[in-house]
């Protein structure tokens, strides 16, 4: 019984970690080509703080901590913090599939020659860009919760 909530936290913990990675990864190369954090407008890379994957691994984070919080309530109190937590990854992953949809249209639809990720490096794939994998994060994380919910693990 206790071992899914384990699990939910260390799935949200791999997550977390992926995401904030990626994010460090694009202020450093953001950084690196502009040599300054707050150019925002008229960038061939995004600054980071524009890009779904900062408001994402915020979200990541989040999560991560809530469900930490969980394994450690009282059975009453972990009822209504794994359903606020279920609510959350819902909308979660609802975000990151539909920027991971606007980065589909885009990877496979956009004329440029160059397929261009959602961090602003080129690809050769979309099941590969930062987006795709934070989604799968997402819908595991969820899919987890649902089976927490489902199986009522409280």
């Amino acid at each position: 019984m206790k071992k899914i909530f384990i699990v939910q936290s260390i799935w949200l913990l791999m997550g977390t970690m992926f995401a904030w990675f990626t994010v460090y990864t694009d202020f450093v190369r953001f950084y690196a080509f502009y040599g300054d954090l707050t150019r925002i407008n008229n960038c061939v890379i995004p600054n980071p703080v524009t890009t779904a994957c900062f408001y994402g691994s915020f979200a990541f984070l989040g999560a991560f901590i809530w469900s930490l919080i969980i394994n450690k309530v009282s059975k009453v109190k972990k009822i209504f913090n794994q359903k606020r937590l279920h609510f959350l990854l819902i909308g979660s992953t609802i975000f990151a599939f539909t920027n991971l949809s606007l980065s589909v249209y885009n990877f496979y639809f956009n004329k440029a020659s160059e397929k261009i990720s959602c961090s602003g490096v080129q690809a050769d794939s979309i099941f590969v860009t930062p987006c795709f994998i934070g989604s799968m994060f997402f819908l595991g994380s969820l899919i987890i919760s649902w089976i927490i919910k489902r199986k009522k693990y409280y």
